[in-house]
């Protein structure tokens, strides 16, 4: 049979374009390259705030250190400055171990220096016992008064004659400037009041302590940025219908790190606060406390 070639020709020109065979990528191959985009980025954003802020947080780290040295310390020589002091007895421990109480402290860091020394310092001090915050990992010793030394190695009571489980305490605790640390480091003292917010901080317990009794108050409100002066001047007119707690630390905001920079970094003292407060639910011996919240009550 004869092979007709212009015929093949002709029909080769009209036969339909072959569609190539695409194949679609596979989903694995999104993923990789939005890896590859987003990897990066955080890894710059993170590098940006180690860089940035890893001096408080080495600070803050290194101060803890030598504070929970100076305890262990005190434990080895069976210190009576281990063992809370009741407000009725407050006097008479001032007298006996020559530390009178100091109320003035207003905060704001001293200096690096300043802070570790003050740490290391074998000056006595009045324990009151504890308070504890699980949820934001806050676990401190709380001492009578409120000087640099006390804010160096805990928290502090701001007023005389302040009994737990009564009234209207207010305990004080330095913003370290670590409330952003990433692991290995934790935020300290009463950093952590500000990544708090009221959405997620409300009905959140803390725990204080004497050392026998445990006094379970929850939060019922968040003041985020109050002026010192107005705080204070709250704080000695109002009358709580139920035993209540504040925990207080300085606002470090926008204007705050603006005021530290244009100081070159000599000037902490901050105008604002960070107020939590809770109410009182109850009270039960520390003996009927779970493990966990007795670690961190003492």
């Amino acid at each position: 049979m004869a092979i007709n070639l212009e015929q093949i020709k002709r029909r080769q020109a009209t036969a339909q374009p072959r569609q190539p065979n695409y194949h679609r990528p596979k989903k694995h191959h999104y993923i990789l390259k939005t890896m590859l985009l987003v990897v990066p980025s955080i890894l710059i954003f993170l590098g940006a705030a180690v860089y940035g802020n890893h001096s408080q947080w080495q600070t803050a780290a290194q101060l803890e250190k030598t504070i929970r040295q100076q305890a262990q310390s005190k434990k080895s020589h069976n210190s009576v400055g281990n063992t809370p002091v009741f407000a009725v007895t407050i006097a008479k421990a001032s007298q006996e171990r020559n530390v009178p109480p100091d109320y003035s402290g207003q905060g704001g860091l001293t200096s690096k220096e300043n802070m570790l020394k003050l740490a290391a310092s074998t000056q006595p001090e009045i324990l009151r016992g504890h308070v504890a915050m699980p949820s934001y990992q806050i676990s401190e010793p709380v001492y009578e008064g409120t000087s640099n030394h006390v804010l160096a190695i805990g928290v502090g009571i701001n007023q005389p004659n302040q009994v737990f489980g009564q009234g209207n305490l207010s305990i004080y605790g330095h913003n370290m400037g670590d409330y952003n640390a990433l692991w290995p480091y934790k935020p300290t003292k009463f950093s952590a009041l500000q990544n708090m917010s009221a959405k997620h901080v409300i009905n959140q317990p803390i725990y204080l302590s004497d050392g026998q009794t445990v006094y379970e108050y929850h939060v019922t409100k968040l003041n985020y940025g109050v002026p010192v002066k107005t705080y204070e001047a709250n704080l000695a007119q109002e009358t709580p219908s139920k035993p209540t707690i504040n925990l207080v630390a300085c606002l470090e905001d926008d204007t705050f790190w603006q005021q530290v920079k244009r100081s070159g970094y000599t000037n902490f003292k901050a105008d604002k606060r960070i107020v939590v407060t809770g109410q009182l639910v109850y009270q039960k011996s520390m003996r009927d406390m779970t493990e966990t919240i007795k670690q961190q009550l003492q």
